[in-house]
């Protein structure tokens, strides 16, 4: 019998307890239970040039079916498993990207049943970049009572980035909501663009402010039957009740009453008969006189009784 060459004879003893540790780990995981589960793997694309978007929806995560021995799976799961894209070099355009069991790398013995979703379907899309104005857009209103002045956003224009198809169509980018309700006085708010489903960026990334101006409406009343006063001599006054229209800001005439008012004809130095005199109207509060109807009337002045 020939003698066995020497590399075999070598370290014998190792070579034996290294099969045998081998044998044994491949009987361990071939007769451990094997499971499957769905795992969601996230994804990640990457090498995308500067001047393409993607303008397909992009899964925030593959859903990947996977079979294999327990210990394995439960290792995979509690790990983070990332499945990454390269779109070095590729062009605008549409690309499909199967996803088969060899695009994942897994441990021995571990295998993928079925991957969602599957090809993976990106549209790329060349970028324009474009500076456009902010307009406002607001909802609700002031409450009663109040009303919204003047509205200014700051910055008043973006430059924005995307896709030539959609830039073109633009003319201007909205804010998200400004919500006016419950606002009786100026302030300022933080808010923000609106760029809906568009697969718009901010070329350069800064704060939305809208400063907002609430003031009170003017508004204009008319108190009727309001007694005339003669002083400091008595008359009989013709008529001897008037209109008065006031003008000024809503809140002051919530709580406005119209005996507040002093309305007077002076019949000073009045000798007896019949005097047309003008209306006075005497006004305690930030109000505007607009009108009295009538302007003038009638002062009877008797003769003084002996």
């Amino acid at each position: 019998m020939p003698a066995l060459p020497a590399f075999l004879v070598r370290h014998k003893g190792l070579k034996i307890l290294s099969l045998f540790l081998a044998v044994t780990l491949w009987f361990a995981v071939g007769g451990e239970e094997r499971t499957e589960v769905t795992l969601s793997v996230p994804l990640e694309l990457t090498n995308l040039s500067s001047d393409l978007v993607v303008t397909s929806e992009i899964p925030s995560a593959l859903q990947v079916r996977i079979m294999g021995p327990r210990g394995l799976i439960r290792s995979l799961a509690q790990g983070r498993l990332v499945h990454t894209l390269d779109l070095a070099g590729f062009k605008a355009g549409r690309h499909s990207f199967p996803l088969g069991p060899h695009a994942f790398s897994l441990p021995r013995g571990v295998v993928v049943s079925r991957v969602q979703p599957n090809p993976l379907v990106l549209t790329l899309a060349t970028t324009l970049t474009r500076t456009l104005p902010v307009k406002p857009v607001v909802s609700g209103a002031p409450p009663e009572g109040y009303e919204l002045k003047e509205l200014v956003v700051t910055p008043a224009h973006v430059t924005v980035q995307g896709p030539a198809s959609e830039l073109d169509k633009l003319t201007f980018i909205p804010t998200l909501p400004i919500i006016l309700n419950n606002l009786s006085s100026s302030t300022t708010l933080a808010s923000d663009l609106d760029f809906k489903s568009l697969h718009l960026t901010l070329k350069t990334p800064a704060p939305i402010m809208a400063r907002i101006t609430i003031a009170p409406k003017t508004m204009k009343k008319t108190f009727s039957g309001l007694a005339v006063t003669p002083s400091p001599q008595n008359a009989r006054l013709q008529p001897a009740k008037v209109a008065v229209t006031l003008e000024g800001p809503w809140p002051l005439f919530k709580e406005f009453k119209p005996e507040a008012l002093k309305i007077s004809v002076d019949t000073k130095n009045l000798k007896p008969g019949h005097h047309r005199l003008p209306v006075q109207v005497t006004l305690s509060s930030n109000l505007t006189l607009i009108k009295i109807d009538p302007p003038t009337l009638t002062a009877v002045i008797g003769k003084p009784r002996n």
